[in-house]
């Protein structure tokens, strides 16, 4: 009895995984992801990026903001597709005291990137995947003096880095699909702005063409 049991699972099972291999999902898709980040970097970031200035601080930041992005891509086949995306990382508020002054702003970041995407489906409807990738990031650091009295300025940085997530999809049917994963910006900013990686957990629906 037991041996029949298992066999019909491992049937089951079987079957599941020829029919997700079998199903051609091959094709154009776009998608739309939202969720929340979490930044890198901590206030000392911040006082470098002053000191660079010539200004001393003691600052706070924080970490965590809305994010959403968009991306379209070509899956060649059930394995492997190519995928664009856009993401805005973030805005993420700061307060810096000099000891006789204040200063807010904001460090906001932005990204596109280009991945390659390998997929696992295990069964008709599951499947899940990873991502490498590279990215142009957009970085900047918004402040102004609460009194006027400490001079400063805005600064900003666009440069390269590298993408790596991972994630689980589900398919509703050949065209519409969700999915949830995280992806790893690894270097955003630098010591201008102050820089660090950036984390993003999104949720996300998409559809084939």
């Amino acid at each position: 009895m037991y041996k029949k049991a298992i066999a019909a699972v491992a049937f089951a099972v079987s079957s599941g995984v020829v029919h997700a291999q079998s199903a051609d999902k091959a094709g154009w898709y776009a998608g739309l992801d939202v969720g929340r980040s979490r930044l890198g970097m901590n206030g000392g970031d911040v006082d470098n990026a002053f000191g660079n200035q010539g200004i001393a601080s003691s600052s706070s930041l924080d970490q965590t903001d809305t994010s959403y992005g968009l991306n379209a891509g070509y899956r060649f086949n059930n394995y492997f597709a190519l995928e664009g995306a856009y993401a805005r990382l973030g805005s993420f508020d700061y307060s810096a005291s000099t000891g006789t002054d204040t200063i807010d702003g904001k460090f906001k970041a932005s990204a596109i990137s280009l991945s390659g995407i390998g997929i696992y489906p295990f069964t008709s409807q599951w499947s899940v995947f990873g991502k490498a990738g590279i990215t142009r990031t957009d970085a900047t650091l918004d402040a102004s003096s609460e009194s006027g009295l400490t001079p400063t300025e805005n600064t900003s940085h666009t440069g390269a880095g590298l993408l790596f997530g991972a994630g689980v999809m589900y398919d509703f049917d050949r065209s519409f699909f969700a999915k949830a994963g995280w992806d790893r910006y690894t270097k955003v900013g630098d010591p201008s702005t102050g820089e660090g990686p950036v984390d993003l957990y999104m949720l996300g629906v998409g559809m084939r063409f």
